[in-house]
């Protein structure tokens, strides 16, 4: 009886699950692999909407335009649209929540928390 006991008393060697760690540089690789999926889909979304324009209207999208201040020479556009009633360029941003700032401010806010900058700088 007393084995018995003793033999309930020991702990049993649970083996814990490993826990994967991924280096700082990779996680953070994955995050903006991540972002930039999401802007594609976003822009993509966008681009389906504007099949939808009126036959007259045209678009473009993902067009390059030069800008010497920029660091790669250029800037990028994500639609154009050309109408009858003006040229119209749409930013597109594929965020959930609330993104707070003003057409002066050079950053805008997120939820309050994540940076980005003005797309109209």
């Amino acid at each position: 009886m007393l084995l018995f006991l003793n033999f309930l008393k020991k702990k049993k060697n649970v083996t814990k699950p490993e826990q994967v760690i991924i280096p700082a540089s990779k996680s953070q690789k994955i995050n903006e692999e991540v972002a930039t999926r999401k802007g594609e889909i976003g822009e993509y979304k966008i681009d389906i909407q504007l099949d939808q324009l009126p036959k007259d209207w045209r678009y473009l999208s993902d067009l390059l335009v030069g800008n010497p201040k920029g660091r790669s020479g250029y800037s990028q556009i994500d639609h154009v649209v050309l109408t009858s009633y003006g040229i119209f360029t749409i930013e597109t941003k594929n965020y959930q929540g609330t993104i707070y700032g003003g057409k002066d401010r050079k950053t805008w806010l997120v939820n309050g928390k994540f940076k980005m900058m003005n797309p109209f700088v």
